[in-house]
């Protein structure tokens, strides 16, 4: 999985540096807030956590309304008692209906860097054996970006990937939801 990843930034790298210079791209950081949980099978023992993300996003220009934009982030999900932290790909379609108002969708994959669960006042790290690895879904958001290039975005995450891995709960299913805030500069490349 990270081999994949890091051909998906590679990819993603030789684009933006193949861009003419009549078609921007960009390069910056972001960072924002998260409000997830987990829905499916006993999604009501479930309440929702809010926590941050972080990492690098980009913005690479297909014409005067239609924009890629790749990113790379640490996010840390999940629910009240089940923490689940990922590093995260999603490759979003940004559309500008008018100059600085965009509209954006696209897919996500990322890898889990371990889980931790908390039972009463225990908490087990990396110890939760039946969370899948993989998380796969789609973003829907929107946002607004600045002419200096500073970006403020509003984004909900469908985790289409079931969160149970192992085969003794194979007949239950649980997805992560996410409703992400955030805030990212962009750099001229």
């Amino acid at each position: 999985m990270i081999r994949n990843l890091a051909f998906v930034f590679l990819f993603i790298s030789t684009i933006c540096a193949s861009q003419e210079d009549s078609k921007p791209s960009y390069f910056g950081i972001k960072l924002g807030g998260n409000n997830s949980n987990i829905s499916g099978d006993f999604s009501e023992e479930y309440n929702s956590r809010f926590s941050f993300h972080f990492g690098v996003t980009g913005e690479i220009m297909i014409n005067n309304k239609l924009n890629l934009a790749p990113e790379i982030l640490f996010s840390s999900i999940g629910a009240e008692n089940v923490i689940l932290n990922y590093i995260s790909v999603p490759i979003s379609f940004r559309y500008y209906p008018v100059s600085n108002f965009y509209l954006e969708a696209g897919p996500q994959a990322a890898y889990s860097l371990g889980a931790v669960k908390t039972v009463g006042s225990s908490s087990f790290y990396n110890d939760i054996t039946n969370v899948n690895q993989t998380d796969f879904g789609f973003n829907l958001g929107f946002g607004f970006k600045t002419d200096t290039r500073f970006l403020i975005g509003l984004r909900y995450y469908f985790g289409l990937s079931n969160l149970i891995e192992d085969q003794e709960f194979v007949n239950y299913k649980n997805h992560n939801r996410v409703f992400q805030f955030s805030f990212a500069y962009l750099f001229k490349n």
